[in-house]
């Protein structure tokens, strides 16, 4: 039987190795790394799998690699910050959602443009209102590309996550997700499904989700009570994306 060891990629290993140099001092800030061919001599492995465990690191924000001088070291990016829109509410209990409409647009050419959907003219939108507890926190709005033969179940439209959703749902794999927030006046509308003063001030958080192709996938709104939500986040600078 195969060690756990062994069911990892080499290029992982090699990875994680010069990651907890980093993460231990023995490693610091501005080290230039050992050569490609110094780091396969040492580790007996091909430059080319040298090169896919660097590739690693440089994602994860560990190392920068500057051709014709190699790889070095780089400093914590604690400015790189990892959101969780799950538990933003001021006693960090999970949102609780209501669903509130679900509909087919179809044949709507605008509407699938102003949401960067080319080339689709039916959109499906998911409207949800959000509870902490038992007071509206937040009204989403969540718009996708029709898929036909791909249906939406209702566990699915009530529980899960944006990202989670357009991974179910559409085809392509969905690989970056970019955020914009800012802040609005409620509509009367709205101010009535949270409970609100229409002259009250929201948080606008609006997410893009995009697959390998540049292409949006999905596109989510959230409407946030100011006084009932806290943008939460974190930064993980040694840990990255290994």
């Amino acid at each position: 039987m195969r060690s756990r060891e062994n069911l990892i990629p080499v290029y992982y290993r090699l990875a994680e190795d010069l990651k907890r140099q980093i993460e231990s001092g023995e490693l610091k800030d501005g080290d230039l790394l050992p050569t490609e061919a110094q780091l396969g001599e040492k580790y007996a492995i091909s430059r080319m799998t040298v090169r896919q465990g660097l590739a690693l690191l440089a994602e994860a924000g560990l190392i920068d690699t500057v051709k014709g001088k190699g790889s070095f070291v780089t400093r914590p990016r604690l400015n790189q910050l990892v959101i969780d829109l799950k538990h933003s509410v001021a006693n960090n209990e999970q949102l609780r959602p209501k669903l509130l409409a679900v509909n087919l647009i179809r044949n709507n050419p605008e509407l699938a443009n102003e949401l960067g959907f080319t080339g689709e003219s039916n959109v499906i939108t998911v409207k949800q209102l959000l509870f902490n507890e038992s007071m509206p926190v937040a009204i989403e709005e969540k718009f996708l590309r029709y898929q036909k033969g791909k249906p939406l179940l209702e566990t699915q439209l009530e529980y899960a996550d944006f990202p989670e959703l357009i991974a179910k749902h559409q085809e392509s794999v969905p690989v970056r997700n970019d955020m914009v927030i800012s802040v609005a006046a409620l509509s009367a509308e709205q101010a009535k499904l949270l409970e609100a003063d229409e002259a009250l001030p929201v948080l606008v958080i609006k997410q893009v989700i995009y697959s390998k192709d540049d292409i949006p996938l999905g596109v989510s709104v959230m409407l946030c009570h100011k006084d009932r939500f806290e943008l939460k986040a974190t930064s993980y600078p040694l840990s990255g994306r290994l």
